[in-house]
């Protein structure tokens, strides 16, 4: 199990994981995700366990210049894509984070090495788990939305949402999204139409290097 890092508000509470949904900018809060998926497995492996919500902000606004979001035209304003509503921008695309984060990881003095996976993958998220190494999931649902289940029991729905994989218990994987410990469902996320995409972010060893 890789947990994420513990973000500290004012009150001194603790978060799990980082959350887009504490930015003031409208567009990161619709795209930040993949944003902070990535800058999250990063604190992991450098063993960053926690921080305060400032110094978090900061680490931030630094990563999204290496993990970057696809942009929609030159002005920040909502704009309809295909009938979909997005402020200023698409999210961060799967190739744009495998850039990213390598990138970000170089910046961080780290080499950074990604295994990706896609097929029978709740054989092996427990076996990636147990490295220790956090474990990133893309999920893309066109035709219908899936369920996030917050830790207060309301349950948002998304249909691209990047999240951090940390526990999977039969037919619960619990991941850290917006900053608590979500549970999604695995019988839903294996349903025809919902594509996804695993990132396993480790630090590239001296033997792996030919």
């Amino acid at each position: 199990m890789s947990l994420p890092p513990k973000i500290t508000d004012n009150l001194g509470r603790e978060s799990f994981g980082g959350s887009q949904m504490w930015l003031p900018d409208p567009m990161f809060v619709n795209s930040g995700c993949g944003i902070i998926a990535g800058l999250d497995a990063i604190m992991r492996l450098k063993g960053e366990e926690g921080m305060t919500r400032e110094e978090y902000f900061n680490r931030f606004f630094d990563a999204k210049d290496y993990i970057r979001p696809v942009m929609i035209g030159k002005r920040r304003e909502p704009k309809k894509v295909f009938g979909k509503e997005f402020f200023g921008s698409l999210g961060v695309s799967a190739g744009r984070f495998k850039r990213g984060i390598k990138k970000l990881g170089a910046k961080e003095g780290m080499k950074i090495k990604l295994k990706t996976f896609r097929f029978k993958w709740w054989e092996k998220v427990p076996e990636y788990l147990k490295s220790g190494d956090p474990l990133i999931m893309l999920f893309l649902s066109p035709f219908k939305k899936i369920c996030v289940e917050e830790p207060s029991g309301y349950k948002s729905m998304c249909d691209f949402h990047w999240v951090t994989i940390t526990e999977i218990d039969g037919d619960d994987l619990w991941v850290s999204s917006w900053g608590g410990r979500c549970r999604m469902s695995v019988t839903e996320l294996k349903r025809f139409g919902v594509i996804l995409r695993f990132y396993s972010v480790s630090l590239e060893k001296q033997s792996d290097i030919v």
